[in-house]
């Protein structure tokens, strides 16, 4: 059967290049112009699961929302107010801006945070207004008392005229107290997780930006959730590009001095090539965009696909010093090859459509593509190769006798080696134990810490503070849950303080006693003459009045919510089934993305509350990826050993080899924790169904390789070395990339692959070569 697929593929020889050409090459050309990136880590949480379309419609509504935040570092000089209408004039005019956002209305002082209004500054006001006033003597004809109050008038105008400047221009801005930071604030026209919308947006209102920084002499910044999307997704598709381009190129130079010539070099790159742009085309088909965990796909299928064309190569040049040039050398090669090569495929096509039973879509679609990614290479790397040498024969040389494999097969023998790897893989396999507990649920960013973004955000907060009345925001169904959840988070040792309806009434039952908070000291102003004329003239929060004068004449319970609602619905939030929830944002003395304190707080203070908000959605989803790779992981194992017991026919060896290879995954992530401080992430967990189908490949060859002497073993230890070469060429070009999350992961894995390299050769073969 085998002999007759040889003789077919000589045969067809021209057919199946011109074929395989035609079909690598189109789908090549649709993947180039049709690929999208979308590195939205919360597109990684299941949609079928009601607490998660929760989440994300939280995470929609009230914390990511389409905005754009642009930081301006401003000189001496220039006129702030000049800088601002243009910026907002200029970006207004474009199709991607729908409007600038005031910094003078309770929704959006509650939205950044920063820009609450401070209970304590209102205070001031009020009691420097007392102070002033309250002069003596108060004779109608002593001229000091109308000096002294007019000067007491004056000053509290100026102080009103400083606090809330917000007419016209000015209320589209926030200026630090030195003067050299300007804040602006603007939504999108459309939502920010529409890649090519930012991909169109971000670079036309940067020229924009640019233009104006060159006329004023400033420096305009972009920041907020548009440009850190814009920016995540950008750093992918570069990283995408970079691993891709340094993977084609590594490997080829790795080819062609492992083989020394280069048609050998030139059939695996051509091979190669199409099988690429035929995997990237049906991914790219199927699924239309690239998200952050398939990302790294295309360079995981490069490092394993070329695994098959080393080994199909490897065979036809042993062959060929057998039978010289004739086509019996293919014949034979095809013959050897095709069982362990097919075993070797299947093992790791299971491991990774093991990844398409998750819930999870990105992780569906990274099983999917990654494991027709691999039968795709497989089929071309052992159809096209053998295709090449036979139409090419004349220009192939007979390899002269090599000695790497030689001197490889004299290292492998020396036993000291083999009891050095056997010591280490033990003893880091027990480190796995420790990574495994110290689970890290605040993976290293995507965005670069030097990128724009960060450096504006930086900026902005070394002068107005810390952004955010908290991240950690809790719901309640009634008020009394609501008084609740707020003493449990302020005794909290993680919290400070927090924010909820219960800053603006103890209790809105009784509705004729508003608490002397924000409404009440509203109140107050208003209820002087004199600062009610003064604040009115600087337009002090207009809706805020409206609200108090209904709050003042409200009959019910529902009057109270839906006044307080109207002006602030960010402390409200209505889950997919329409059930209202009272919100308490919660301002953490911790910071969440560091020392695991997502888990800390979600999984330990606040176990068994309705949680939202960006770091609850991202600590649930990394739970959900941790259960559902592990119930992936325990199928991929049960199919690995099934495959095994086919095909080695031998319980013991099928055992054997599955022993070997989750030692070596255990001793990859020990060595990763200890020694490169590596911790076990999302996408680090990857690597276990992953390793456990590319980790038998090598072993599957070697197990084969023992039918056929010792010419074969040692060909065979050669093609497998290069094969690991190949691959981590591959994952290591991920340590080029900016996003610290993929960098990590190409460390992992090859170190991953190192280990399995050393289990294979010096701890498996040489138990099995026993003659």
């Amino acid at each position: 059967m085998i002999e007759k697929l040889g003789n077919f593929l000589i045969k067809k020889s021209l057919v199946i290049l011109i074929t395989f050409s035609i079909l690598g090459f189109l789908l090549g050309l649709y993947s180039i112009f049709n690929l999208k990136v979308n590195a939205e880590l919360t597109e990684l949480a299941p949609d079928n699961i009601k607490e998660f379309k929760d989440l994300v419609k939280f995470t929609e509504e009230k914390v990511v929302s389409n905005t754009l935040l642009i930081v301006v570092e401003l000189n001496n000089k220039v006129n702030i107010n000049e800088v601002a209408l243009r910026i907002k004039d200029a970006f207004e005019k474009t199709e991607y801006i729908s409007k600038a956002e005031a910094f003078d209305n309770p929704e959006n002082l509650i939205k950044y945070g920063i820009f609450t209004v401070d209970e304590n500054s209102i205070d001031n006001i009020l009691g420097y207004y007392s102070a002033v006033v309250n002069v003596e003597p108060r004779s109608v004809i002593d001229f000091r008392f109308w000096r002294n109050l007019g000067v007491a008038i004056s000053t509290v105008s100026d102080f009103a005229n400083d606090f809330f400047s917000r007419s016209g221009i000015k209320k589209y801005y926030l200026i630090s107290e030195d003067k050299s930071l300007m804040l602006m604030n603007f939504s999108m026209s459309k939502p920010v997780t529409d890649v090519n919308f930012l991909n169109d947006a971000i670079p036309f209102l940067k020229r924009i930006s640019k233009d104006i920084s060159d006329k004023f002499g400033v420096n305009i910044l972009f920041s907020g959730s548009a440009m850190n999307n814009y920016t995540g997704n950008l750093q992918v598709s570069k990283d995408f590009q970079i691993t891709t381009f340094v993977s084609l190129i590594g490997i080829s130079l790795l080819l062609l001095v492992s083989y020394g010539s280069t048609s050998s070099m030139l059939f695996m790159l051509y091979s190669m090539i199409l099988a690429m742009g035929t995997s990237l085309g049906i991914i790219v088909f199927l699924f239309k965009e690239v998200n952050i965990v398939t990302s790294f796909v295309n360079a995981m299928l490069l490092g394993l696909g070329i695994d098959y064309g080393i080994h199909i190569t490897a065979k036809i040049h042993e062959n060929l010093r057998i039978y010289g040039k004739s086509t019996q050398s293919i014949v034979e090669a095809i013959k050897e090859n095709f069982v362990p090569s097919f075993v070797s495929a299947i093992t790791t096509a299971i491991s990774l459509f093991a990844l398409a039973l998750s819930p999870s879509k990105p992780l569906k679609e990274m099983g999917i593509s990654s494991g027709i990614g691999v039968l795709i290479f497989y089929i071309f790397m052992n159809f096209l190769i053998p295709a090449l040498y036979a139409k090419f024969f004349s220009r192939i040389r007979i390899p002269k006798r090599e000695y790497f494999s030689r001197f490889l097969e004299f290292v492998r023998k020396f036993k000291p080696i083999t009891v050095f790897v056997w010591v280490v893989v033990l003893v880091t396999g027990f480190g796995a134990y420790f990574a495994v507990k110290n689970f890290s649920y605040t993976p290293p960013g995507l965005v670069p810490e030097k990128s724009e973004a960060m450096i504006a955000l930086s900026v902005a907060e070394e002068k107005f503070g810390d952004f955010g009345i908290g991240q950690v925001v809790l719901g309640a169904e009634n008020f009394e849950d609501l008084k609740r959840l707020k003493e449990k988070v302020e005794n909290s040792k993680y919290f400070s303080n927090t924010f909820s309806i219960l800053s603006f009434m103890d209790d809105p039952s009784r509705l004729k006693e508003i608490s002397p908070t924000f409404y009440g000291k509203i109140n107050q102003i208003v209820s002087e003459p004199i600062l009610d004329i003064i604040f009115k003239k600087y337009g002090l929060y207009n809706s805020l009045i409206e609200t108090l004068s209904l709050l003042q004449s409200a009959k019910t319970f529902e009057d109270v919510i839906a006044s307080i609602e109207k002006d602030m619905p960010s402390l409200f939030f209505y889950d997919s089934d329409g059930k209202r929830y009272y919100l308490l944002y919660a301002k953490e003395k911790i910071g969440l993305w560091t020392n695991n304190n997502l888990k800390k707080i979600f999984d330990e203070e606040l176990k068994g509350e309705r949680v939202f908000g960006y770091p609850a959605l991202f600590y649930k989803v990394m739970v959900y990826l941790i259960n559902s790779t592990t119930k992936a992981v325990y199928f991929v194992f049960m199919a690995i050993v099934l495959t095994l017991l086919i095909d080695q026919r031998s319980f013991k060896r099928s055992l054997q080899i599955s022993f070997l290879v989750i030692l070596s995954i255990l001793s990859t992530i020990g060595i990763g924790y200890f020694v490169l401080k590596i911790n076990l992430t999302f996408l680090n967990l990857l690597i276990v169904p992953i390793f456990l189908g590319i980790g038998v490949d090598s072993m599957v060859h070697l197990a084969h390789s023992i039918k056929h002497g010792r010419e074969s073993i040692m060909k065979t230890e050669k093609a497998v070395t290069v094969s690991v070469l190949t691959t981590m060429m591959a994952f290591g070009s991920f340590m080029l990339a900016q996003g610290e999350l993929l960098k990590e992961f190409g460390e992992l894995v090859g170190l991953g692959l190192l280990i399995s390299w050393f289990v294979s050769i010096f701890v498996f073969l040489n138990g099995i070569d026993k003659n």
